[in-house]
């Protein structure tokens, strides 16, 4: 049966899968895509040509199979198009050029711009993204879509920073993606940051082939991101994973956790550091940031030591409170706090054998892509609206 007889939507399905195949699989030759998908050789060389005619792949290459007549091999074109993404923090920006292989060919790092205006911070986000394409030999022209990883509760679908970062100016009720859109003239696609450095972690970390994984920021605030059952956790109210509100014990009830909450006030790098400063004159140790308290506590500072102590507990119980309700294959740390990792992980690591059942086996360790994981995952997310047919997360529910 021919391409042009097949109806649309048939026609549609093959020629996506085609495109994923060949991404997936080659260099590989028109023969070996029939085979893979079961087309038919004819239908395959339609495809191959309407895929060659969009850009989408390339002919490089001879087969080397020593039976049959050497066909040209078919490739992935990769260099299509660019996408930017970014990764809006209270201290630092990160930047990220991605081909529409999803891979990252540049970064970028800048300091959080000190602005009083969310219309001054937007503008000179959209200057850098210039700056940044610029810097790295490329036509804005060839832009296809920017994807930005922000702080707060983001409703992902409609792109507004729905409840944001205290840390950064007028971050609520911000239509985010129309705003750089109209900089910049591309689709724009937000994300909560954990969450973005969560579908990084699927794609480029140590949750490949995962299912079911918890990933947790622990740094100036607390945040989480959910896999479970391969599916993005986003909630009714995409706040999921918003455990910086968590309580520990009947007293904290009644307690005033202004917009920190409970946990983050308790556990999070500057919640240590106002612990820490309202202990008084209890420790000589010079004890400005959460790294110095860790510092101090090495070295054998009492009240130091007491809050590490209490901070490695609070999160014992939070994770063992999440892995009830996940059940998860992985659970990884990030943030500036995992720096000092070794100094609590095998506490934890103990208090989750002490406390799960028989059938539980997890242990929490560090991510090691670190601060690529929510450039990699943004950039998925952004690639799925500009380039829909294509296949990164097989397995993964993203919305």
């Amino acid at each position: 049966m021919q391409q042009s007889s097949l109806p649309s939507t048939i026609r549609a399905m093959n020629k996506s899968l085609v495109l994923n195949v060949v991404r997936q699989e080659g260099p590989i030759s028109r023969a070996q895509v029939a085979k893979k998908t079961n087309i038919t050789r004819a239908t395959v060389s339609d495809i191959v040509n309407d895929l060659i005619a969009d850009g989408a792949i390339y002919e490089g290459g001879e087969d080397n199979s020593p039976v049959g007549r050497k066909g040209i091999l078919l490739n992935y074109n990769a260099s299509l198009g660019f996408g930017v993404g970014v990764d809006i923090g209270g201290t630092k920006i990160s930047f990220g050029l991605f081909d529409v292989n999803a891979e990252l060919l540049a970064t970028k790092t800048v300091e959080t711009y000190k602005v009083v205006t969310n219309d001054i911070f937007i503008s000179l986000l959209a200057d850098s993204i210039r700056e940044f394409i610029a810097e790295n030999n490329r036509d804005l022209t060839s832009l296809q879509v920017i994807g930005i990883a922000t702080p707060g509760i983001v409703d992902y679908k409609k792109g507004i920073v729905v409840e944001g970062s205290p840390n950064l100016p007028g971050w609520e009720n911000l239509n985010l993606s129309a705003r750089i859109t109209e900089h910049l003239g591309v689709p724009v696609v937000l994300e909560n940051d954990v969450r973005a450095a969560l579908v990084g972690e699927v794609w480029k970390g140590q949750c490949q082939n995962v299912q079911s994984a918890i990933l947790l920021a622990v740094g100036t605030g607390i945040g989480s991101a959910l896999l479970m059952d391969g599916n993005i956790i986003r909630g009714f109210g995409n706040a999921a994973g918003e455990i910086g509100y968590m309580l520990f014990e009947r007293e904290q009830l009644h307690m005033n956790w202004d917009n920190k909450g409970c946990f983050e006030s308790l556990a999070s790098g500057s919640g240590l550091a106002a612990r820490m400063k309202g202990e008084g004159e209890q420790t000589a140790e010079q004890t400005e940031t959460a790294a110095d308290i860790f510092v101090a506590a090495k070295r054998g500072d009492a009240v130091a030591k007491r809050l590490v102590e209490e901070f490695t507990d609070y999160l014992s119980i939070a994770i063992l409170n999440l892995v009830s309700v996940v059940n998860p294959e992985k659970i990884l740390l990030m943030g500036g706090l995992s720096n000092a990792a070794e100094d609590y992980l095998p506490r934890i690591n103990e208090n989750i054998k002490k406390h799960t059942f028989s059938r539980t086996s997890v242990e929490v360790t560090v991510s090691e892509i670190k601060d690529l994981a929510p450039l990699y995952g943004i950039s998925i997310l952004a690639l799925r609206i500009v380039q829909p047919t294509v296949q990164f997360l097989k397995d993964i529910k993203l919305v």
